[in-house]
């Protein structure tokens, strides 16, 4: 077989062997082209890279401070012990009025409201017991003012019926006097004559205080103000009418409520009633982060319950002198259980710290100026002191003041 020498003049006979070769050419320069972009990663330099700080997984949660850092945010530590608390439940309360601590006053009859004095009433100001409040000067109506007309003739009729008696009982007095005095009489005739003439009189009275009274009314179309005055010590939770307004008879006027002593309200499960000392005292707490607690005393009222959460009622009363809590206010309380006391975990409730997730942690203080984040399990608080199940080990520095400034430096957010 024979082979002719390759020349250019064989793309004039054939174009399409032409293009195909070109084609392969452009393909192969292609090829190349991306083979020399494509380098080897060049090895970088650490020589001008900051030294890396390998840290352990245990340390993660160490905080180093300065000894400046530790004096401004002033840490105090104490020790995690066991002490013997008794077995207590927290619930949540509402602060209510006592009942029978809360008083309407209503109008006693219809007629126009006038103030006493100049100042006003206002909600929240403090009333005693008889403290004049409103008068309530009482409005006739046309038949009533007929009735009146027809009153005050009976009651002419009856003063000049009880002159004649008056005239008529002098009479006999004087007779039995002169009687006796003749020593024709006896004293008892005088005694009986003196008493006759006494009833007399006073009958006199009550029909000339009756006929004045109707005069007026009939002529003056009123009858002197009546006196609206509190039932009893406390303070004004609302006003329902005010100065110059008309209201009817039995209309609500003023609200006054006690508030010296408050109840609260406690639902416990049904199935935890028989678990808690009914009979114990408790004690209450406001909601936040004060840690104050008030004494809280059991009272017997009506028994009541809510269906819809299955939870019975509980009533404790709370002595209130200086308006620490409001009615319907939301308020922690702790109770106590029939189990004994048992000697368990505590830590200052100001030690525990959360993070986003809600988790409660503490810190352990390693040296002077680390500090180490632990896990904590918190059952409850009491009396300022959070119970703990699982934590650092007993006898362990707890930071109790500064655990969240030191949160604040581990994290970079505030609590």
């Amino acid at each position: 077989m024979e082979f002719k020498p390759f020349t250019f003049d064989s793309f004039k006979n054939s174009p399409k062997a032409g293009l195909i070769l070109l084609a392969g050419f452009l393909i192969l320069g292609v090829i190349v082209v991306s083979l020399i972009m494509i380098t080897k990663p060049s090895e970088v330099s650490n020589q001008h890279l900051p030294k890396q700080v390998v840290t352990q997984e245990s340390e993660l949660n160490i905080v180093h401070v300065s000894n400046e850092s530790y004096r401004k945010l002033g840490i105090d530590t104490a020790l995690l012990k066991r002490e013997m608390v008794s077995e207590t439940r927290n619930y949540g309360g509402e602060v209510m009025v006592p009942v029978g601590g809360k008083a309407i006053v209503t109008a006693p009859i219809s007629g126009k409201l006038a103030l006493p004095f100049q100042q006003e009433l206002r909600p929240g100001a403090k009333v005693v017991a008889g403290q004049l409040l409103y008068r309530i000067k009482p409005i006739l109506s046309a038949d009533s003012r007929a009735s009146m007309v027809n009153a005050l003739a009976d009651a002419n009729s009856l003063v000049n019926t009880a002159k004649s008696q008056v005239d008529a009982t002098e009479i006999a007095l004087k007779r039995a006097k002169k009687l006796l005095s003749d020593i024709v009489g006896s004293q008892r005739n005088v005694d009986d004559a003196y008493a006759n003439n006494e009833v007399s009189l006073r009958n006199l009275e009550a029909a000339k205080a009756k006929q004045s009274a109707l005069e007026q009314v009939v002529n003056t179309g009123t009858i002197a103000p009546i006196d609206i005055k509190s039932p009893h010590s406390g303070i004004i939770t609302n006003i329902f009418s005010v100065p110059d307004q008309l209201v009817s008879a039995s209309n609500p006027i003023i609200e006054v409520s006690v508030l010296n002593t408050l109840w609260v309200r406690v639902p416990v499960p049904v199935g935890e009633v028989n678990e808690v000392d009914q009979q114990a005292d408790a004690k209450v707490s406001r909601l936040g982060a004060e840690t104050k607690t008030f004494l809280a005393k059991p009272i017997n009222t009506s028994p009541t319950a809510d269906p819809l959460t299955s939870a019975a009622h509980l009533y404790y009363a709370i002595q209130n002198p200086q308006s620490a809590f409001r009615p319907a206010e939301r308020v922690s309380i702790s109770l106590n259980t029939f189990n004994k006391q048992q000697k368990r975990m505590t830590i200052p409730w100001s030690a525990v710290v959360f993070d986003i997730n809600g988790g409660s942690w503490v810190y352990t203080q390693k040296t002077n100026t680390a500090f180490e984040r632990k896990r904590v399990f918190v059952e409850r608080v009491s009396s300022g002191n959070a119970v703990i199940n699982e934590g650092p080990a007993e006898g362990s520095k707890i930071v109790v003041n500064g655990a969240l400034e030191l949160f604040g430096v581990e994290t970079g957010f505030s609590h």
